[in-house]
Order: C-alpha cells, then sequence, then structure tokens
C-alpha cells in the first residue's frame, strides 16, 4: 500500500479537486491512501519517503522504476510532503530516503497535487498506458 501524508491542510479549492482526481484515477492501480495531519508522526510502521528539495531528482520514467521497486519490496510505503516551512533537521536526520519534485520552491498544496499525478503518470507508464506522451 502507497501512503501519503500531507502535513497541514490542503485550502485551496484548485489544488483540492486535483488530488482528489489523481487519487481517483490510482485506484485502478493500488491503494493509495492520502492523509491530512498537522503533526509530524512519531510511531511509524512502514517505510517513509520524505519530499524534500535535497533529495533525489527523478525523470517520470525514473520515477516510474522506482514506484515498480518499490511495489514489488512488498512493503508499504508512506511518502511524507511536509510543511510549508520545511522539515525540522531532526526529523529529516531520521528518515535516510528522500526524494525531490524539484530544486525550485512551490507552495506546498501544489507541491501535493504534482506529487500524486506524479504517481498517477508512473503507474500509468508501467501499465503502458498513452498518458504519459
Amino acid at each position: 500500500m502507497i501512503r501519503i501524508l500531507g502535513i497541514g491542510k490542503v485550502k485551496d479549492q484548485f489544488c483540492r479537486e486535483k488530488i482528489n482526481d489523481y487519487l481517483q484515477r490510482l485506484t485502478k492501480y493500488s491503494k493509495v491512501e492520502y492523509l491530512e495531519s498537522q503533526h509530524l508522526p512519531k510511531d511509524i510502521t512502514s517505510e517513509l519517503i520524505l519530499l524534500d528539495e535535497r533529495g533525489k531528482e527523478f525523470t517520470s520514467k525514473e520515477f516510474s522504476q522506482y514506484i515498480k521497486k518499490k511495489m514489488l519490496e512488498n512493503k508499504n510505503t508512506t511518502f511524507i510532503l511536509g510543511p510549508a516551512e520545511g522539515f525540522p533537521e531532526e526529523f529529516l536526520k531520521k528518515c535516510p530516503e528522500k526524494i525531490s519534485l524539484s530544486k525550485m520552491t512551490m507552495p506546498h498544496e501544489l507541491a501535493r497535487a504534482l506529487f500524486v499525478e506524479q504517481l498517477y503518470r508512473a503507474f500509468s507508464i508501467l501499465n503502458n498506458e498513452p498518458y504519459h506522451k
């Protein structure tokens, strides 16, 4: 299972609609759970991957292979999208795996919508569907 944990609430209507749209599309490929919380998790029962500007960058095709590898490992994976001010340094140290959407700074709500879209794109690539052109 893939879990997406966003710290803080998405208030922007456009971003919320996009997130919900891509989450709905993802249901045909995998069980994906989207959660919002005001706090970083303390008890973690799955593999954590932080979305952080200092993380590893991928092309969409590389990201699809990364997702394939995670699915083959058959682990519960949680992607955490941090608050607008970023992750505290001590939390970053606890989570060795980090990926980046871009080195550019973007609004955290837009980053969530973009990440869910890229997750959908990854699955469409893996299933040889025409979404990724």
